[in-house]
């Protein structure tokens, strides 16, 4: 009976494998999500003050923080979604991409896929993709 049951929780765990990469992308797009939001309210901000988007560009996830949380833009740092902490180090990989035009008029906010690094995963701006439904 007990080798029954442990051979049963073996092939359970065995299913449930293939189950696991799929809930964990999709916890991982949640948490880009709400990064990508935190990070387009802050660039709300800096444009209504500033009337003109941060002019460095390209800048990661890490660095454009740096910036929202220099003028107040953010209250505090958005989580990662890649390593579940807040933003820190200027310089590690993220996986964030902000780029803005030469007048500093548009912007957009990539979240890229590790797994497929040329592809936005995720993808925010002020022109097409103003929205993530």
């Amino acid at each position: 009976m007990r080798e029954r049951s442990a051979w049963l929780l073996l092939l359970g765990i065995l299913a449930a494998g293939p189950l696991a990469l799929p809930l964990r992308e999709a916890r991982m797009e949640r948490r880009a999500r709400v990064c990508l939001l935190e990070l387009q309210k802050g660039l709300q901000r800096y444009v209504v003050r500033e009337e003109m988007y941060p002019t460095r560009s390209p800048l990661n996830g890490a660095e454009l923080v740096e910036v929202l949380l220099k003028n107040h833009d953010l209250a505090e740092p958005p989580i990662n979604p890649l390593m579940g902490a807040p933003y820190g180090k200027v310089g590690e990989t993220d996986w964030l991409v902000y780029r803005t035009d030469q007048q500093a008029e548009t912007y957009s906010i990539q979240f890229r896929d590790p797994d497929k690094p040329d592809e936005p995963m995720l993808e925010l701006d002020n022109t097409e993709h103003q929205s993530l439904e």
